[in-house]
């Protein structure tokens, strides 16, 4: 009887070890990936994605135009985000978007790979990004599992590092720039001289009673009803003034209706000076 219980004691003691000793040298993650993957992967992407980021073919296309108007083919989908690595929880960041210069809303960014090495998992999607010249650039790729077929959409560094009001004045300091900021000089509808200054933060100086300026670039609002790009002086105050604007060349011309529009007869006609 005292042989028997040896012998089972003897058992325990290996099965306990053998038990010890198969288990995974790794640590894992809920999802049963490796943690050193995931620190893998927050040392490569990390120093590069964090800041704010536009669409890149649609602030191109805004520049090129100098019309929100007709860069709205290109402003669908995410147009802004923000990713702060600061916010990293796990293996995770929640980031601010904004969809169509329109809606905000968050997508998951988590430290996991994609399909490949080179991507990380974004909400449905997979992010990755791309060096040139030190500048870098983030592409998100989507797969479309009805037609097989992966569209891409690239994303440059905004001028702002940190949304200053929200996350479309990102947005909107970069149109600013694209198309508007400088000094100007020029007449109103009287015939008086004008000398204005248009700032990439929206602030304007010279303009009689109106100190802030936003170019309408929300795809589904006033712009797209009225037929023509806007811009919104001293908005949201008991003083704010809408006038629709052509862009020609380095003349701005503003008008305060679509009678002015017909005749031709604008409220301002300014010319950008050479810098």
């Amino acid at each position: 009887m005292k042989r028997i219980s040896y012998l089972l004691l003897i058992l325990s003691i290996f099965l306990s070890c053998k038990s010890k000793t198969g288990d995974n040298d790794q640590d894992t993650t809920a999802a049963g990936k490796p943690l050193d993957q995931t620190q893998a992967l927050l040392q490569q992407f990390k120093p590069l994605i964090n800041g704010v980021w536009i669409k890149k073919d649609y602030i191109k296309k805004v520049k090129k135009s100098k019309s929100p108007l007709e860069a709205v083919d290109k402003g669908k989908g995410i147009t802004v985000m923000y990713i702060d690595t600061a916010q990293l929880k796990g293996d995770s960041i929640m980031v601010p978007i904004i969809l169509n210069n329109h809606e905000g809303s968050t997508v998951a960014l988590r430290f996991q790979s994609g399909k490949n090495t080179t991507t990380i998992e974004f909400g449905d999607d997979e992010l990755s990004y791309k060096v040139k010249n030190d500048d870098t650039t983030l592409i998100i790729y989507n797969y479309n599992s009805q037609t097989k077929e992966t569209t891409t959409t690239q994303y440059i560094r905004a001028l702002q590092p940190k949304p200053a009001d929200g996350l479309a004045s990102a947005m909107n300091y970069m149109i600013n720039h694209a198309m508007l900021s400088g000094k100007y000089q020029g007449t109103d509808a009287t015939g008086k001289k004008i000398s204005a200054v248009f700032y990439d933060n929206g602030k304007v100086s010279g303009l009689a009673g109106l100190t802030t300026y936003y170019i309408q670039n929300d795809l589904i609002v006033a712009s797209e009803r009225s037929g023509h790009d806007q811009i919104i002086f001293n908005l949201n105050t008991k003083d704010q003034k809408v006038y629709s604007f052509i862009i020609n060349k380095r003349t701005l011309t503003l008008y305060n209706d679509a009678e002015q529009i017909k005749s031709n007869k604008p409220s301002y006609t300014l010319k950008k000076k050479r810098e």
